[in-house]
């Protein structure tokens, strides 16, 4: 499975930093209407954390004029008390890493860790920056329908990521102070290649380092000067238009907008010295409507551990979990939930059959338990990709069963919706309502995750609605952290225009 790490460097800062996290580190979970946070940094600061998301949140859906569309699983974010900590999340990390956002087929999750006061940055939270920016995202993925070129999905979330809660009302549109740093050393890359549909940071060797902190820079600037303007705003729209029916970045930027390329520099450099930025009023969260509860000891020892079981890591950093994991369960047997932490990591980073052992007794003692049903199920699906014939089939029969029963104690799992439709491939009649209506739930749920996407795209367009694949896929050609597979959805988009079939259009996106 693929995954999609965004790290923010606040490179050149001077942070003070902490001492390493431990098993001993005191945990709360807080849950508000739309976020749960995990921390183990103070209470007041885990409260205020959440306020100032639901405050943006709420920002966010003001701009695209959205409403809530109905339940939504909360999202998920771990509050670290000190940056050291983000070593334990990947410990390759480079020490200036302040946050990082994971989005893969097992999950979606944001880590971040409390900030002292930097130098550069001033008065600006680099880690809220960081989420700020991720969110945001995950807020368009939700609400995308029309194809984004890279510059705008960056520029869109820098834009916002520099939000300021305040007290019943928000920030819109102020300093990125790091990106103008960028932008004054006068290292910028031609706008052209900024255009460039193909421009990424994932895998491009043709860009350094450099380059990418340009890109943002410029895209961050172009996309502030594009919406700070009302009729700037209606031609940036008209742009992405003709950008879908397959126009040309440049001409079309040019004649949608008015605005000519071998001008734009200068343009965006006078634009730049006289930035506006906007304060909207939007209620601040209620404090009284944070549910706060403070986690025993013995579960925060493997808390972050567990979480990272969701965030698909390398084969090695999972082994290493793994094996942490399983010293913990020795050491306390009974603890069931640590059970289901063991064999989901022995699912992922060992052998289903280890992970079966680990979780038949604890699913024949909890059968009311969404997530033992749904590892069941899993642990049955990976048995059936080495099976023959009629032991595959009962192995999916039986892993369906075991969704369906996770799906009826927790309707809001989207991988378990995900894995519910995947289940029915070994039926008769492939795909049928329930397969369709799994994987379109899975997608609604957490339509950041491509491979959901991709999926639920599949079967519908073997039912025959072609223009709803077209509008699942759309919104992740532009996605500039992962070019290759960006460029293969392309191709499937204009292969679903041609009018291929579904097995076609899936070998498009295989590479075949």
């Amino acid at each position: 499975m693929k995954k999609r790490i965004v790290a923010a460097l606040a490179a050149g800062l001077m942070m003070a930093f902490g001492g390493q996290a431990s098993a001993a580190d005191s945990w709360i979970k807080a849950q508000s209407d739309h976020f749960t946070l995990y921390s183990n940094a103070s209470e007041g600061q885990t409260r205020t954390y959440i306020k100032d998301l639901e405050q943006f949140r709420t920002l966010t859906l003001l701009l695209l004029g959205s409403a809530d569309n109905g339940p939504q699983p909360r999202f998920t974010l771990y509050l670290l008390n000190n940056q050291d900590q983000i070593k334990l999340v990947r410990p390759g990390f480079a020490n200036q890493v302040a946050g990082v956002y994971f989005n893969c087929g097992e999950g979606d999750s944001a880590y971040s860790s409390v900030q002292m006061k930097g130098d550069m940055l001033e008065d600006q939270d680099p880690s809220l920056i960081v989420l700020f920016h991720e969110y945001s995202h995950f807020v368009m993925f939700q609400h995308a329908r029309t194809y984004y070129p890279p510059w705008y999905v960056e520029g869109f979330a820098e834009y916002l990521s520099t939000a300021d809660p305040m007290k019943d009302k928000i920030t819109i549109g102020e300093n990125n102070k790091w990106r103008s740093w960028t932008l004054a050393e006068d290292r910028q890359i031609p706008y052209e290649r900024v255009l460039k549909p193909s421009f990424g940071f994932a895998g491009d060797k043709s860009n350094n380092a450099w380059e990418v902190e340009s890109f943002y820079a410029q895209s961050w600037l172009l996309t502030h000067y594009m919406l700070s303007d009302t009729a700037r705003a209606k031609g940036i729209n008209a742009y992405f238009a003709e950008l879908a029916k397959g126009g040309d970045p440049v001409k079309s930027f040019e004649a949608t907008t008015g605005v000519k390329l071998a001008n734009l520099h200068d343009t965006l450099a006078r634009y730049s010295n006289h930035m506006m930025y906007l304060t909207v009023p939007v209620p601040s969260y209620t404090d009284a409507n944070i549910a706060v509860t403070h986690i025993a000891p013995d579960a925060g020892a493997w808390l972050l551990d567990r979480s990272l079981l969701t965030t698909c890591m390398m084969p090695d950093q999972g082994k290493a979990v793994l094996g942490r994991l399983q010293t913990q369960a020795a050491a306390a047997p009974a603890n069931w939930e640590l059970k289901l932490a063991v064999a989901r990591a022995q699912l992922l980073y060992d052998k289903a059959e280890a992970a079966e052992a680990t979780l038949s007794p604890v699913v024949d003692a909890h059968a009311d338990s969404p997530e033992a049903n749904y590892l069941m199920g899993r642990v049955y699906m990976k048995e059936a990709e080495t099976a023959l014939d009629k032991d595959r089939t009962d192995l999916t029969d039986a892993a369906r069963g075991f969704f369906i029963a996770a799906y009826k104690l927790d309707k809001s799992n989207a991988a378990n919706l995900y894995y519910l439709a995947r289940s029915f491939q070994s039926k008769p009649g492939f795909p049928d309502a329930n397969a369709v209506n799994a994987a379109n739930a899975a997608h609604i749920l957490a339509p950041s995750i491509a491979e959901y996407a991709i999926f639920d795209a599949f079967v519908n367009l073997a039912v025959g609605k072609r223009d709803e694949a077209v509008t699942m896929l759309t919104p992740y050609t532009g996605d500039p952290h992962n070019r290759a597979q960006a460029e293969k959805l392309q191709k499937a988009v204009d292969a679903i225009k041609a009018g291929k079939t579904a097995n076609e259009v899936m070998r498009v996106m295989n590479g075949d």
